[in-house]
């Protein structure tokens, strides 16, 4: 017994409205993630197709598919901005192309259902296709998380073809004049909608735990000011970095760096400038290191930087590079341009050298204040024997 099409429409549509209010409240309660408004908007989109589609006839069919495959594209837009973590800029241009190009073409053929129903078929399978794409391009280390969106969108559009292709092929629903004459297709696409709401509202779910663990677990590891590691995250990846090194024979090298008379900066200008110059300095350390090298601020106008697989002449090539390079950096602090310089020493492990994190920092340490004695703005190597002399009216 095939159930009544008009039933399972008002079915989907209390599912849809269900699923909606769970989106909204996460969305309430979640404001930094821009992409449950969007998940909640495109379903909130569905009802109204699915209400129009239960009085047709005599409400016209076309526009029910318009709004429906437009819910689809909004679900899609959702997706494009958890990918990129905020809002995509030209949203509402794109949507109103969207449905002046599916709106015109379901105008053109209101006249023949099958055509109709073709269209809407497989302008869903090209949703479908292009929202599991996103969640590709997402690169998401959760591999179930990723396998499921991906079986969900693609069961959904799966049904779909399989309708398309019946319309498109069958001579027994070439001529159908109503959603109800061709009730053993529609049913299943019904079915499996409410299906596929439910396992998307709990997918958006996750998607959404998962970001608020992605941001908790940044705001324990970053520094708020330069979004370098903090020196708890720092110490824990460079001690397992170090011990790698130490079991392949491989060299590791430490840069500890100071800003030249970081205090005078904050003194003269306040601190706000002294901020702004902090942030350029990090944006700095990021355009000339590797992916694989650490960066942190250490404290203060501190920072640090551990260099996997680096030798001391490696190490001492690059800091050199940095600090050429910053001195050069003009600061815009808003009422005038600055000039700063960089101390900066240098320590490394060669192979078979036991020591631990700690001692690594501290030659470095001794280093750097034997640069700033020297007279700032040049980068020192730790030597055996150094160590730390006065220093009074250095810093």
């Amino acid at each position: 017994m095939t159930p009544d099409i008009s039933t399972l429409m008002l079915v989907l549509a209390l599912t849809t409205v269900i699923s909606v209010v769970g989106l909204l409240v996460a969305s309430f309660l979640n404001r930094q993630i821009v992409a449950i408004r969007y998940w909640a908007g495109g379903l909130t989109v569905f009802i109204p197709g699915l209400l129009w589609q239960v009085f047709s006839p005599p409400l016209p069919l076309w526009i029910s598919a318009v709004i429906i495959t437009q819910a689809y594209f909004i679900l899609w837009w959702g997706t494009r901005c958890y990918r990129f973590g905020q809002a995509q800029p030209q949203f509402f241009k794109v949507m109103l192309l969207l449905c002046l190009i599916q709106g015109s073409a379901f105008f053109a053929f209101q006249d023949s259902l099958r055509i109709s129903i073709m269209i809407h078929s497989a302008v869903v399978v090209g949703a479908c296709l292009v929202t599991m794409l996103e969640a590709v391009l997402m690169r998401l280390r959760q591999r179930a998380l990723l396998l499921a969106w991906v079986v969900l969108w693609g069961a959904h559009a799966t049904v779909y073809c399989r309708r398309f292709l019946l319309y498109a092929l069958d001579p027994a629903y070439a001529e159908v004049t109503s959603m109800h004459a061709a009730s053993s297709v529609e049913a299943v696409n019904y079915l499996e909608g409410i299906a596929f709401i439910y396992g998307f509202s709990l997918i958006c779910f996750i998607f959404t735990t998962l970001r608020l663990q992605q941001a908790l677990r940044r705001q324990a590891t970053r520094d708020p000011l330069t979004d370098l590691l903090n020196r708890r995250a720092f110490e824990e990846t460079s001690t397992r970095l170090l011990a790698q090194a130490r079991r392949f024979r491989r060299p590791l090298s430490v840069l500890l760096m100071d800003l030249d008379r970081f205090k005078s900066i904050n003194d003269q200008h306040g601190h706000k400038a002294g901020d702004l110059v902090l942030q350029a300095f990090a944006g700095h350390l990021g355009r000339h290191l590797r992916a694989t090298d650490l960066s942190c601020r250490y404290g203060g106008e501190e920072f640090v930087v551990l260099l996997p697989d680096t030798d001391l002449a490696q190490a001492r090539e690059l800091s050199e590079r940095v600090r050429e390079a910053w001195q050069r950096v003009p600061l815009d602090i808003g009422t005038t341009n600055l000039a700063a310089t960089v101390s900066i020493g240098l320590a490394s492990v060669a192979q078979g050298d036991a020591h631990v994190l700690d001692d690594l920092i501290e030659r470095a340490d001794h280093a750097l204040y034997r640069a700033k004695q020297l007279g700032r703005n040049r980068s020192h190597v730790w030597q055996e024997g150094l160590r730390l002399a006065s220093f009074e009216n250095v810093v």
